[in-house]
């Protein structure tokens, strides 16, 4: 299956342990070739095959777990425990048999990370072309984001910055959660200057690295960089806010440049509004979208937008049959699955330039200064009240209103859970949900424990 990289395999193949019986008994992270085995030519088909792998099985139903498991989504929708329960996320208790949901988040992260040490490999430390050190960085951006996201929910991993293919040496314990960060400020660190500025939200730009880099040391605390390079993001001038609308932010050909760095699927099938995360969130009949309506938002945060807030065109009030009351449905990702079918891609948001406004506030308001420019610049592009730096007693109380400002702008995006821990919420809800501290990371799944002797479960589980 792995041996015809001429043939596009190079694209999606490298998932290695699903895909391919012989190398079953195989851990990831796996890798399933040898160098030799490419050539450069091979590299930007490599590079594709790191970016498609990125949202795992399609439809990508690991990616709203930790909004479900956060105070931002509630869902009732049920499932089997070992194929993506979400009722087990809203319990703030994920089971170490959910090879659907973490299951398919850690193979599509591994299988990524995977893509992109070949490439890191194959190119070393000297690209000898524009081309080339254009590809070195994308990749290593595209393993330093996978890593990232492992991190945010299983805390340390293994880590594996090289090719291996030696059983032995993939069956290793996990670094820590503090060794893994570090390899990914360290990868994003070389990535920067290697990048050409944004040209499109299907590949990881100068932009794109700057900001998840941004994002990852306002985590560590490391707020003078974080505002740094939140502002260089801004200053750039490739991305900007949009007026007036909200909801064509998510449309696959945008006329916006809010979208820094997106993954997509498509073009989908004839009955595409049954599918992507416009059927899990949307409500059921007589609205089209085929959803359960078993999965809407918060109503306090619901209700935190204003009247005019243009970040409500992607939110519906409609009856829950299974409870019959009013709730409030979000629609983010509806936008392309409204489309004629013959245009409809599905999105999924990685990295907005909305996000570098609020990491540049938050990191002065960290440093006890409140700057409220970024913040009311953010909300004017919403058609949402501004507000002056003394309306706040302190700078205390400008994160606590940029808290909910992050949860009324990235609703749905996989932020809010690190946003609790971050903000010190997540302790205090998960002692609501009856759980404590082991509960702030996910399980590996059994499945994982068993390729790998050496792995060591997270506590609790």
């Amino acid at each position: 299956m792995l041996h015809s990289y001429k043939k596009i395999l190079a694209v999606i193949c490298l998932t290695g342990l699903m895909g391919c019986g012989k190398y079953l008994d195989r851990p990831s992270p796996d890798q399933a070739i040898g160098k030799g085995q490419i050539s450069d030519k091979d590299l930007p088909l490599l590079l594709k095959g790191a970016y498609l792998s990125m949202a795992g099985t399609w439809p990508p139903q690991s990616y709203p777990m930790t909004d479900i498991y956060s105070d931002d989504i509630i869902s009732l929708q049920g499932g089997n425990p070992a194929q993506y329960n979400p009722q087990a996320y809203e319990a703030c208790n994920p089971s170490p048999a959910d090879g659907f949901g973490i299951g398919r988040y850690y193979q599509a992260a591994y299988t990524a990370i995977g893509n992109a040490n070949f490439i890191i490999t194959m190119i070393g430390d000297n690209p000898a072309s524009a081309q080339l050190k254009q590809l070195l960085g994308e990749a290593l951006t595209v393993r330093a984001h996978s890593y990232l996201m492992l991190a945010d929910i299983l805390g340390g991993v293994v880590l594996m910055t090289s090719v291996e293919t030696d059983n032995a040496l993939i069956r290793r314990p996990k670094s820590s959660e503090t060794e893994v960060l570090d390899a990914v400020e360290k990868d994003l660190q070389t990535a920067i200057p290697l990048l050409a500025d944004f040209s499109t939200p299907g590949a990881v730009s100068r932009q794109a690295a700057e900001l998840l880099l941004a994002r990852v040391s306002l985590q560590r605390s490391k707020y003078p960089r974080a505002k740094e390079l939140a502002e260089n993001v801004i200053g750039a001038g490739k991305n900007s806010l949009s007026k007036n609308t909200y909801s064509s932010i998510f449309l696959y050909n945008s006329p916006t440049t809010e979208m820094i760095w997106r993954m997509a699927d498509g073009p989908m099938p004839s009955a595409y509004d049954r599918y992507g995360l416009f059927s899990f969130y949307s409500p059921s009949a007589p609205f089209r979208g085929n959803g359960s309506g078993l999965t809407w938002i918060d109503e306090t945060l619901a209700d935190s937008y204003e009247a005019n807030d243009t970040r409500r065109q992607v939110l519906r009030k409609q009856r829950n049959n299974a409870t019959g009351q009013e709730v409030t449905y979000m629609l983010k990702y509806s936008t392309d699955t409204l489309q004629p079918a013959s245009a409809v891609y599905v999105i999924y948001p990685l990295l907005r330039i909305s996000e570098a406004y609020l990491i540049s506030a938050e990191a002065a308001a960290r440093q006890n200064v409140v700057e409220t420019t970024r913040y009311n610049e953010l909300r004017t592009a919403r058609n949402a009240s501004v507000k002056l730096p003394g309306d706040f007693a302190s700078p205390a109380a400008f994160l606590e209103e940029l808290e909910k400002e992050r949860r009324r702008e990235l609703l749905g995006e996989g932020r809010r859970w690190q946003d609790m821990k971050r903000f010190g919420k997540a302790l205090p809800f998960l002692t609501s949900k009856g759980q404590n501290n082991t509960r702030l990371y996910f399980p590996f799944t059994n499945t994982e424990l068993l390729r790998n002797p050496q792995l060591k479960q997270n506590e609790g589980y």
